[in-house]
């Protein structure tokens, strides 16, 4: 296994050394180029070999690395994914889902205790997480609208949101939200903690090519609330999600060869949709809940789901 960026040598090394090999990377252009043409010297080698991609709306330029279409073959980790490779022309082999080790995420409720008590935050308070790192399509100037309108209505709910710097300055004097500028620096086990706190899962990005927290907060026992696009709608079920219509979609560039595609909702509603979710979880016992939503997890079990990627590898 190589992480970063392999050297030239690296790469003959590691050809020499195995029978084939699996590039996990988002597919943009700007940035995974090398990884990409990583896994063709492998194919030329005569190895298998297979990039294993995520993107969040649509390819830029896809014709100027012609070679990408001609010579990578892709796996999806999403429907919503399959399709905009295939739109740029790229040749996807088959569609394998991201999984998680749903036994590890069974015990999140106990850790999650503990740390609700380490933050003050008490049982009377409806908790709902989202975490996310600050890119505009994780769409946090809505959820802080969100929030103010959840505020005006019902005061026992507060948001716990891990994020960055740049994500943080959205939720600036809002008493109902406890930020953690900690995204991208927490170990698994606070991770775990962090939804097994949490009493419903908020995912408010406006684009995804999976969509991996959801699929953690139900692997905790926890239903969510998102925009109703793929791939979120992929991974939840109608039983373990509640979904906020989407109003309109628009794209964002910036220096990554993604074009991304968000999916805008209406804050309100997804404020209303939000409290009509709580309603349900306070009246409902809340291991039938968990059971609902630790079941749709285990479609995506990691055992389940990744034993394809060895079957095209083998």
């Amino acid at each position: 296994m190589v992480y970063g960026t392999p050297t030239p040598q690296d790469l003959l090394e590691l050809i020499g050394e195995v029978d084939s090999g699996l590039v996990v990377m988002p597919v943009d252009l700007a940035f995974c180029a090398t990884y990409m043409y990583y896994c063709y010297r492998f194919t030329a080698s005569g190895k298998r070999a297979y990039y294993y991609g995520t993107i969040e709306g649509d390819v830029r330029n896809p014709g100027s690395l012609s070679w990408v279409r001609r010579r990578v073959d892709f796996i999806a980790n999403s429907r919503y994914t399959k399709r905009k490779l295939e739109r740029a022309g790229y040749r996807v082999v088959d569609l394998v889902y991201h999984g998680v080790p749903t036994d590890y995420y069974a015990s999140a409720p106990v850790y999650g205790s503990l740390l609700r008590k380490q933050l003050g935050i008490g049982g009377d308070t409806f908790l709902v997480g989202y975490i996310a790192s600050g890119h505009i399509r994780k769409g946090h100037a809505l959820a802080a609208q969100v929030a103010r309108a959840v505020a005006g209505r019902d005061p026992s709910v507060r948001f716990l949101v891990i994020t960055d710097d740049t994500g943080a300055q959205h939720y600036e004097g809002l008493e109902n939200v406890v930020v953690l500028e900690r995204f991208g620096s927490m170990g698994e086990e606070f991770v775990r903690a962090f939804y097994g706190a949490l009493d419903l899962y908020a995912q408010f990005s406006l684009s995804e090519g999976f969509g991996l927290p959801v699929l953690e907060a139900l692997a905790s026992g926890r239903l969510v609330v998102h925009a109703d696009y793929e791939p979120l709608s992929e991974i939840t079920s109608k039983e373990t999600s509640f979904r906020v219509p989407v109003r309109d979609v628009v794209y964002h560039t910036d220096y990554t060869a993604i074009r991304f595609e968000l999916h805008v909702y209406d804050p309100g509603e997804f404020a209303e949709v939000l409290l009509q979710a709580k309603d349900l979880v306070t009246r409902s016992k809340p291991e039938e809940l968990a059971g609902l939503a630790r079941s749709r997890a285990r479609e995506f079990d990691i055992y389940r789901v990744y034993g394809r990627l060895a079957e095209l590898l083998s």
